[in-house]
């Protein structure tokens, strides 16, 4: 009942336009993100779920509030999980963009119909699906999505029927862009 009314709390605070409580500053993604795994294993266990971390490069580092991360990839996690039938996978990726850090959730779940992917990041809203608990309050993604945009990043997602979602944590990227050879104070071709 805590965790729903805190939900209820936050969504609130980021609807009425207060200022929330982020800390960016250069984050290493392994740091931040090889415990996610130890706070969801009694799920992942409960449902046969595989899980595979391959974020485990210590040179991908992002401007972001590392429990902020946490909280929108363990949110990320937790619906992966939900949706996810006993035997499926679970997988956390990091890749590099040319300005962004890419933080996929990935899982063989059920997947979200076509016309349903912008709504999931809509408050209230829970896609019905067969087999899973529809437990919470709809608030979730939106809440993750606003703590995203307000670190200056973006959460996005892709997914088939049938064959599973991948959530896309978008931060901004610290270090060197890719492919960027041209020696300091000169502009890449």
């Amino acid at each position: 009942l805590l965790g729903l009314i805190n939900t209820i709390l936050e969504f609130a605070k980021l609807e009425s336009g207060k200022s929330l409580d982020i800390a960016c500053h250069p984050t290493v993604m392994n740091e931040t993100l090889s415990e996610m795994e130890a706070l969801v294993a009694p799920h992942l266990e409960a449902k046969k779920l595989q899980y595979n971390y391959e974020c485990a490069d210590s040179t991908i580092i992002a401007q972001a509030d590392p429990a902020k991360v946490q909280q929108v990839v363990l949110n990320l996690l937790a619906n992966a999980i939900k949706f996810t039938d006993p035997g499926g996978r679970v997988v956390v990726q990091c890749r590099l963009e040319p300005e962004f850090v890419a933080i996929d959730v990935c899982d063989t779940g059920r997947g979200i119909p076509p016309d349903k992917l912008d709504a999931v990041f809509e408050p209230f809203v829970q896609l019905k699906t067969r087999g899973a608990t529809l437990n919470g309050t709809g608030l979730g993604l939106p809440i993750s999505r606003r703590l995203a945009e307000a670190m200056g990043g973006s959460l996005s997602v892709r997914s088939e029927l049938g064959k599973g979602s991948t959530f896309t944590l978008r931060l901004p990227r610290i270090g060197k862009p890719v492919g960027d050879t041209a020696p300091s104070g000169r502009a890449s071709p």
